[in-house]
């Protein structure tokens, strides 16, 4: 008799240990779910291989808000920025200059070249001095 009710209560606590045991397991899942969401949404590291380029999109926005009309910009072999012009004319920046002051004597030469009635092929403003080629 005293092991029928002995196996008695064991069978009745097994239902309640099962109870707990789910309960937890869905806790904890629940928890490794929630920290995981908001561990990726802050970024503690950058990471070394970007997926755009952040020049080329900062190069883009810069000509845009200049009002410089492009079609296109590609990067060169030779750290430099090749800028096809809505005219078809090519531009090559440099990265490792100023771009905003690069940008500035693209707009003084595109305004001197259209007061002249002018329209160039190649514009090279990598050197000190910028080579125009008609």
């Amino acid at each position: 008799m005293l092991v029928k009710k002995h196996k008695r209560r064991i069978i009745s606590f097994v239902p309640f240990v099962l109870l707990v045991g789910v309960l937890l397991l869905i806790i904890s899942v629940a928890f490794y779910y929630t920290s995981k969401i908001i561990i990726s949404k802050r970024q503690n590291f950058v990471s070394p291989v970007s997926l755009t380029n952040d020049k080329d999109l900062s190069l883009q926005s810069l000509l845009y808000k200049n009002n410089v009309p492009f079609s296109d910009v590609k990067v060169a072999s030779d750290s430099s920025y090749i800028i096809t012009l809505k005219d078809g004319s090519e531009v090559d920046f440099s990265s490792k200059k100023s771009t905003s002051s690069q940008i500035s004597s693209l707009q003084l030469i595109l305004s001197r070249l259209t007061i002249e009635g002018k329209k160039f092929k190649k514009l090279d403003l990598r050197f000190d001095k910028p080579i125009i080629e008609f």
